[in-house]
């Protein structure tokens, strides 16, 4: 996308009404941009009287990086939500089962009132620079946004517009970061369990969580079944059953090795995600064993599910797990769960006024991601975002500024305008610095691989041994700062399939280690296995392709890697 500059300055903000409440999206490939949906309870709005001018504030707060114009009481209110829900979190699942992220995710917090009181517009939030020295941007007017992230695989931005939330917030409840945490935890956990806890039946619906403080215990809200109308009838007929001293039958099931595999026609989606929900809920809350059933599904993100790894860790067989099941789901579609719970200390909260740099750097970020959003927004929409990220970005860095993460995020913004030069000069420093955002050391690889190849190419040979070495030194870098991202695996093929000489098996050994650590993506494992037949190691290429068909989760998959198992029989 060529640069274009623009007189006007504005950061626009997505209206992400359109998509289904309770709906996740797959997590994408690296190089695409992730649009969750809002995630955000309100509490009681106040009038939207004209608001004053601001700085932006900003705070460093543990897996967070806070940028805010609101007042001083909603920042304080919302940073405390964010502790709640961290902690709440934490009383659901250990912390081994929320990933890690190598940056701080950012959140961008605004209050102006709209210029049409309950209008939801996609149209922009328009910013201007004030005094040319501070670098602190200004508004005159603001439309009705919905809290909004986006993201890249290194890095999240959640931003959106709280107006109308500058009142008594004792109530305020937000969930900024449960879906991210759980998406980019490695190796990632099969799609039966992200669908149990965030799926639309999940203990996280709608991706928060659905709990209310009492006391010392938060408690969850009873198991949603297929439908508001099947979930009722379940409680009917379970009361019934009660009452009336007659056994009580559950509803059919599918079989447990349809949940785990995910193999079911799309009339069955709707029991499929009930089902998900209900087993996740049994196993924590519903056997009595619950670090059994946590240390079942971390195996089950290591290696494939057969009935026996289900038995030594559950004690049982399918068919009486079955049985329970559908015992258990009477009793969860008619009572809450109270889940120990201690609220965090009420630590200070304490918001500085932002750098120039901290504003570009968050702000840019967000114009750039904003600018690859789908294509149903327009493409006036895209250009104009990616323009203002550009004003922010080039503001800064004509002080010559040297701060590794905004040299990153220029860097990949200038990636993102087709000025690969300047992209490979401002990657580069922000590498040569050490930062940590592995987005940058894999950018700055593909672009030394392209630039690298010849143009006439063979495979084996096209690149020299400092031009491997320095790739691969990247992409190992990469790979270390954790949680791996999947795109470092597939420049670490493509760089192999051109290496200086043929790679040995323990060459290769990083890229089984990415086949392992997202053991569901199929088109990794495909591309990895089609290498290790093309370098003559077809033993190794099929006993890849047999464990991922093991984790497929949809037929496409199965049948990608049936073909390829195919063609090494021949």
């Amino acid at each position: 996308m060529a640069r274009r500059r623009s007189p006007s300055f504005r950061i626009l903000i997505l209206i992400a009404l359109t998509a289904s409440a309770g709906r996740l999206q797959a997590a994408p490939e690296e190089g695409q941009v992730t649009l969750m949906d809002p995630v955000f309870v309100e509490a009681s709005p106040v009038s939207s009287g004209a608001a004053m001018e601001k700085p932006w504030r900003y705070l460093s707060e543990p897996g967070f990086e806070i940028l805010s114009r609101c007042s001083n009481s909603f920042n304080a209110d919302y940073t405390r939500a964010l502790r709640r829900a961290a902690a709440a979190r934490l009383a659901l699942l250990p912390e081994i089962f929320w990933g890690d992220l190598p940056t701080p995710i950012k959140i961008v917090l605004y209050d102006r009132p709209p210029e049409r009181i309950g209008f939801l517009s996609s149209s922009p939030i328009d910013l201007s620079w004030i005094a040319e020295d501070s670098a602190i941007l200004g508004s005159d007017s603001i439309r009705l946004s919905h809290p909004v992230t986006l993201g890249d695989g290194d890095t999240f931005i959640n931003c959106g517009n709280y107006w109308d939330v500058q009142a008594d917030n004792s109530d305020f409840s937000l969930d900024v970061d449960s879906s991210i945490l759980i998406e980019n935890r490695v190796p990632h956990f099969p799609a039966w369990f992200v669908a149990g806890l965030e799926g639309p039946n999940g203990l996280y619906v709608n991706r928060t969580l659905g709990w209310t403080l009492r006391g010392d215990s938060m408690t969850l809200p009873n198991a949603l079944w297929t439908s508001s109308a099947e979930t009722i009838a379940l409680q009917k007929a379970a009361r019934r059953a009660s009452k009336e001293k007659v056994e009580r039958k559950p509803p059919a099931l599918l079989p447990l090795e349809r949940l785990f595999d995910g193999a079911v026609p799309a009339e069955q989606r709707k029991l499929w995600n009930a089902e998900a929900a209900l087993f996740v809920r049994w196993g924590l809350f519903g056997r009595g064993d619950r670090q059994a059933f946590l240390d079942f599904v971390d195996r089950s993100a290591r290696e494939p599910i057969t009935e026996a790894l289900f038995r030594q860790h559950l004690g049982i067989g399918y068919s009486d797990a079955q049985k329970a099941l559908g015992e258990y789901l009477l009793v969860a579609v008619g009572e809450p769960i109270a889940v120990p719970f201690t609220v965090p200390p009420d630590e200070p909260v304490n918001f500085r006024e932002a750098t120039p740099t901290e504003v570009a750097r968050i702000l840019g970020d967000w114009g750039r991601l904003e600018a690859r959003s789908p294509e149903e927004y327009s493409h006036d929409f895209r250009r104009e975002s990616l323009d203002q990220a550009d004003k922010l970005y080039e503001r800064i860095f004509a002080r010559r500024e040297d701060d590794p993460l905004f040299l990153a995020g220029f860097g990949l913004y200038e990636l993102q305008t087709e000025d690969n030069l300047r992209a490979r000069n401002a990657l580069k420093a922000a590498t040569a610095a050490g930062v940590v955002r592995p987005r940058a050391y894999v950018e700055l690889a593909r672009l030394r691989l392209e630039e690298s190849l010849p143009s006439d190419q063979e495979g084996i040979g096209d690149l020299s041994r400092d031009e491997f070495a320095e790739i691969v030194a990247l992409l190992n870098t990469a790979r270390l700062q954790m949680p791996s991202l999947r795109s470092t695996y597939f420049v670490l093929a493509r760089a192999f399939e051109h290496a200086p000489s043929k790679p040995t098996l323990g060459d290769l050994w990083p890229l089984s280690e990415g086949v392992r650590l997202f053991p569901q993506n199929s088109n990794l494992a495909y591309s990895v296995a089609t290498l290790y037949r093309r370098l003559g190691y077809t033993d190794e290429a099929a006993s890849m392709a047999h464990r991922a068909i093991a984790f497929a989760e949809t037929d496409g998959d199965r049948s990608l890697l049936s073909g390829l198992l195919a063609r090494l029989a021949k």
